[in-house]
């Protein structure tokens, strides 16, 4: 690193000229401050950040070529507009450099950037809703038929009404809709609130009052009135200091590392050939795998089975549309594996181009080509690099002629050079920054090391930075599993605010339950830190403050199973709820005044047991019901899966499930089982309408798409969480993800009983009674069909037995059947054989 600051002290005195010393200096002295503060900095978005960051983190060793292209681009004394300056903070370390800039160069000096939120169709629907003061149900009712965003775009109030015949027909009718469509759109895109750009910081030498209005955002914080398109145009200094959850995630889990092991791995050393890591590439286990785990990138990590950080940055940076539908990756990945020969115009472009194999995939080779093959210096280099992505004809033009010139000059045919210039300006679109790409790829390579070498602690920490976003706690659960990971039930004795390793296992955190906000989990971990383990639900109530810990937290952690310890009977727990709020308010009300009472001790809140008797003696909640809440406020399935009891029939009806569908051909015809989740009711441009959803198994979801035809027929079968079986055509899309164009749908109850080969009734010997089998007989004589009947009996001496009956052999077997029988007695188990 020495060498490069001294050679950097050379280079002073052309910032100087430049007026570039200040700009360079803030960069160079925040980045320094985070990494001298143990805040973990990434390279940002921005090319000229991403080349001093890499240069910062000493990612790699930096030959003279390449550091002249870092500092050319940032350093160009030809170039009009600033350097674009993007730089990732730890999550909990951005705040704290944002307050160092602002010391170090003055409260009045530095502000962030306004935005403002503008009234899009649902949220103007309820505003006006409300000033109208229209029923709060109706409103709803209306805001519902707006759909819901494509691509990330909002649907007009306007487009709505053309898609949605149900909304024009309510507004035709209903007068007080009608004008609140009325005003809606008069309002749509107006300006409704602001606040605080993201990232953006500007940076000034004098108070920033001076210069642009300013004023104080809900937080006191010092803000631009200028937006920050605006704001570039009054030549302000501004800067982007993005959070990154990545870094947040990395020293999280070598903080948890450091706790349980007592040492801490230190990234800056680990071997960049790690076959445990590259392994998880090349197999595609990429989920929270930074910049790597869309279904897409997946896919070409497996085909190209990455060997090292090259790899890495070239996918980073080959991994956009424009290469993507050029075929350049596909390209990439036949040269790699030596089915496609590499080839160079000229041999002078073997040097530069041979890590890549020939394929241009960064600026800098652009830049580098024209120095090079043409004498370019390597300012005019990026002058040249800058007009071909901007598509310039006029200065293309001109510095076509001058390339040709120089190539011609210095023994390259003119046709060749001609050749080379226009494959560049081919290029110049899909050129990314070399260091950006390599930079992120490092940080990709770092978390994929950490996954593999420490699974459970970087679970843990990946878990506790997405505890709000459901779907992708339940994805990065589920691959869990493959690494042999258990995720282990809330539990108010066990679980810490965010998810925690325990021994081979992670252990749910209390914050990831719905309801529960980080307050309450402080008064949780307080109370149980002042007084040891929680005894009962009782002790639970009496010790924790209600007024943050109330009615509502209770229910949820009960649903959640985080007193199951003290009781698996959740039921029971549930409905002594309202009685242990009240003896614990009661005691918490004395321990205020300070009058506990000489008969405290009697008090059956003070429950220096478990519950015990004080639960009543209920039935426990059906396994059905007992995952459907913890669904409801975990979001996922922990205890187990719906589809559990419905797993042997799935296999025999089913021919693939969400981890091997992508195997399948693209156009064959295929059937998968699981639960419809994530349902969207759509409108073609005719009117018709149409269904998107996914269809959950174990092992994760598959899109089905329900064409008007199909959604007409079965569209009271589509609702949320019903098991389903979905019969359609396989397509499989060049990135590797899958979809189901749906073509029949069944209840998967309803399948799995038409198509029974046999009933197998499962009880223990002293759950057989006169009475109980004079039932099943009554139900099997007026019921007869082709489906055969076993009894599968466990005798008290510990024998198990299969018995079929002489009398009723064969059933005909249907949900009804299977309810009545089920209802016979509690101790009866059903299965269902299907298949061969």
């Amino acid at each position: 690193m020495s060498k490069y600051r001294e050679r950097l002290t050379h280079e002073i005195e052309t910032i100087k000229r430049m007026g570039y010393t200040g700009y360079f200096l803030i960069v160079w002295d925040f980045i320094r401050y985070a990494r001298d503060k143990g805040i973990p900095v990434g390279p940002g978005r921005g090319s000229a950040a991403g080349s001093l960051v890499a240069y910062c983190m000493k990612i790699t060793d930096i030959d003279p070529l390449q550091y002249d292209l870092l500092f050319e681009r940032f350093l160009n004394p030809e170039r009009v507009s600033m350097p674009d300056i993007d730089v990732d903070f730890c999550v909990r370390g951005r705040s704290d450099v944002i307050n160092y800039v602002s010391d170090l160069y003055g409260r009045q000096n530095v502000a962030q950037i306004i935005t403002f939120g503008t009234m899009a169709s649902k949220a103007v629907i309820k505003d006006v809703g409300r000033a109208l003061e229209m029923p709060y149900s109706e409103v709803e009712k209306v805001a519902k038929m707006i759909p819901p965003p494509v691509r990330g775009r909002n649907v007009s109030i306007e487009d709505a009404i053309k898609q949605n015949p149900d909304l024009e027909n309510l507004i035709e009718t209903n007068e007080q809709v009608s004008e609140l469509i009325e005003i809606g759109r008069k309002l749509e895109g107006c300006a409704r609130h602001t606040s605080v750009h993201a990232a953006g910081v500007v940076i000034s030498p004098k108070p920033i009052y001076e210069l642009v209005p300013v004023c104080k955002s809900q937080n006191d914080e010092l803000t631009t009135q200028f937006v920050m398109a605006d704001l570039e145009k009054t030549g302000m200094l501004k800067m982007d200091f993005l959070a990154l959850t990545t870094l947040t995630i990395i020293e999280d889990c070598l903080r948890s590392i450091e706790r349980e092991q007592g040492m801490r791995p230190d990234l800056a050393n680990i071997p960049l050939d790690d076959q445990k890591a590259l392994k998880l590439f090349s197999d595609g286990l990429l989920n929270a795998v930074f910049q790597f785990e869309s279904s897409g990138m997946v896919e070409i990590c497996r085909k190209l089975k990455p060997e090292g950080l090259e790899d890495l940055s070239a996918l980073n940076a080959l991994y956009r549309p424009g290469p993507l539908d050029g075929g350049m990756v596909d390209d990439y990945i036949d040269r790699r594996h030596g089915r496609k020969k590499v080839q160079y115009i000229v041999p002078q472009m073997k040097e530069i181009l041979e890590n890549t194999y020939g394929i241009l995939v960064y600026q800098e080779q652009i830049m580098q080509l024209a120095q090079v093959l043409a004498g370019y210096s390597l300012g005019e280099a990026d002058l040249m690099r800058r007009a071909m992505g901007k598509k310039k004809k006029e200065e293309m033009a001109l510095h076509e002629e001058k390339f040709v010139k120089g190539a011609v000059e210095r023994g390259i045919g003119q046709g060749k050079a001609e050749r080379i210039f226009h494959l560049m300006a081919q290029f110049a679109d899909y050129g990314f920054n070399r260091s950006h790409s390599f930079a992120y790829a490092y940080l990709a390579y770092q978390t994929a090391w950490l996954k593999a070498h420490f699974p459970d602690h970087f679970y843990a920490a990946v878990l506790s930075n997405e505890i709000t976003n459901t779907e992708k706690v339940a994805r990065y659960v589920s691959e869990m599993k493959l690494f042999g990971i258990e995720l282990l039930p809330p539990d108010v004795n066990s679980s810490q605010e965010g998810f925690t390793p325990v021994g081979g296992a992670i252990r749910f955190g209390l914050a990831a339950i719905k309801g529960i906000g980080s307050s309450a989990v402080q008064l949780i971990l307080n109370a149980r830190e002042e007084g040891g383990a929680f005894r009962s639900i009782f002790d639970f109530a009496e010790r924790v403050d209600q007024r943050a810990v109330n009615r509502r937290v209770l229910e949820s952690l009960v649903k959640a199973g985080a007193f199951d310890t003290q009781s698996p009977n959740r039921a029971a727990l549930l409905a002594v709820l309202d009685r242990a709020i009240e003896a614990g308010a009661k005691a918490q009300q004395d321990r205020i005044s300070g009058q506990g009472g000489l008969f405290a001790a009697f008090d059956e809140s003070s429950a220096d047991g478990s519950d015990g008797d004080l639960l009543p003696d209920i039935p426990q909640w059906s396994r059905k019901e007992l995952l459907a809440t913890e669904k409801e406020v975990l979001g996922f399935y922990v205890s187990g899966h719906p589809l559990e009891e419905y797993t042997d029939s799935i296999r025999g009806l089913a021919k693939c499930d969400s981890g091997t569908i992508a195997e399948g051909v693209h156009g064959d015809q295929t059937v998968m089982g699981g639960l419809i989740i994530d349902l969207a009711v759509r409108t073609t441009k005719k009117g018709d309408r149409f269904a998107l959803f996914r269809l959950e198994d174990q092992f994760g979801s598959v899109k089905i798409v329900c064409w008007p035809e199909q959604y007409n027929r079965f569209k009271g079968l589509l609702q949320p969480d019903i098991a389903v079986l979905v019969k359609g055509r396989l397509e499989v899309s060049d990135d590797g993800s899958a979809t189901i164009i749906a073509g029949e749908i069944q209840q998967l109850e309803k399948a799995r009983a038409k198509a029974a080969r046999a009933i197998i009734l499962k009880m223990a010997e002293d759950a057989v009674t006169p009475a109980s089998i004079a039932a099943f007989n009554e139900i099997a004589a007026s019921h007869p069909g082709n489906t055969a009947i076993f009894f599968d009996l466990k005798l008290n001496q510990g024998l198990e037995v299969r018995l079929m009956p002489h009398q009723y052999t064969r059933l005909d077997v249907s949900t009804e059947i299977i309810e009545a029988i089920e209802k016979i007695s509690s101790k009866w188990k059903i299965e269902l054989v299907v298949g061969d």
